[in-house]
């Protein structure tokens, strides 16, 4: 199935139930800080609803890779070879990951956690009993967190409010070796397009001209523009550009000036803005541009252009 389908609310609680969980619930998120990407990305959630019903057609054996662009990275189109649809196996509902143990996408912790940024700070902490959900198509050590690779927790209920970050997979129930081969499955990272880099820097964006602006056009009441900007201190790299899933590959701070690698093979890309105001999708003039690159040496992916500067702050 592809993953640019979207699905509507109530299937997606049909297809929950015939998973064999008919009492799961969206989770309750923590008072504190508004999400960093809560919804930053909430048309993923429609992408291909849970893991599939069809448990039979669409095992977790059977991999449902997705193909990168075949466009020229040298013109700006969202057709670029770097942006690429995360792969996953048939029962993954795409860009989550689906728990095999429960056939759901939530994930429990079974003893207090953390979630942290790309740095190893931490963004909140997690109570025993949390339902959370994994995004496919990253992983990454961070040697003050653990010796063992972290996965990307999407929108995770914590102390500090719903954040997207890095967590230790061994403080869910489906355990560490289970995690990660699911990961590792049908893992790609995004690639790398060789050729030269600048230097950009990560600084707070302004997000006013942005403010009630949508990403595409069907108007989704949470695909704003301004998810993709800076909030409550941190920016987030995506794995690709909206419209696609776009889940948060690297979480960091956007106030102390890290260098953002971009590549100088990889043309800008403008996306389209939508005013919903009147109730239907209008296209403005203004437009959400992202560049590709890197901040650590092996996360490449995308940022969008308010969130950089080519002057060091």
């Amino acid at each position: 199935m592809s993953s640019s389908r979207r699905w509507g609310f109530g299937l997606l609680v049909s297809l929950l139930t015939a998973c064999g969980a008919a009492e799961v619930t969206q989770p309750v998120v923590a008072t504190g800080d508004q999400d960093q990407d809560a919804l930053a990305s909430s048309e993923q959630d429609l992408l291909d609803g849970e893991c599939t019903a069809d448990w039979a057609a669409n095992p977790c054996t059977v991999a449902d890779s997705a193909a990168c662009g075949t466009g020229d990275p040298g013109t700006d189109t969202l057709n670029s070879p770097n942006n690429c649809e995360l792969g996953g196996m048939k029962c993954d509902p795409r860009p989550r990951m689906c728990n095999r143990n429960s056939k759901t996408y939530w994930f429990t912790t079974i003893t207090p956690t953390f979630v942290y940024d790309s740095l190893g700070n931490v963004l909140g902490s997690v109570p025993t009993g949390t339902k959370l959900r994994i995004n496919l198509g990253t992983k990454k050590t961070i040697s003050t967190v653990s010796a063992n690779y972290l996965a990307m927790g999407f929108s995770v209920p914590t102390s500090a409010g719903a954040v997207s970050g890095w967590i230790r997979p061994e403080t869910l129930d489906a355990g560490y070796t289970n995690v990660m081969n699911w990961l590792d499955a049908n893992y790609r990272p995004a690639p790398n397009p060789g050729g030269t880099y600048s230097d950009w820097y990560i600084i707070p964006s302004n997000n006013t001209p942005y403010l009630d602006l949508h990403v595409t056009s069907d108007c989704p009441a949470n695909n704003m523009a301004e998810h993709y900007l800076g909030r409550n201190g941190r920016i987030n790299l995506i794995t690709n550009l909206p419209g696609k899933g776009s889940p948060t590959k690297a979480v960091y701070p956007n106030n102390t000036g890290l260098n953002f690698k971009r590549a100088q093979i990889q043309h800008s890309v403008s996306m389209p803005l939508y005013d919903c105001s009147s109730g239907s999708a209008v296209k403005v003039s203004r437009t959400l541009d992202f560049l590709y690159g890197y901040v650590q040496s092996g996360h490449y992916g995308w940022i969008a252009m308010p969130n950089l500067s080519t002057s060091a702050p």
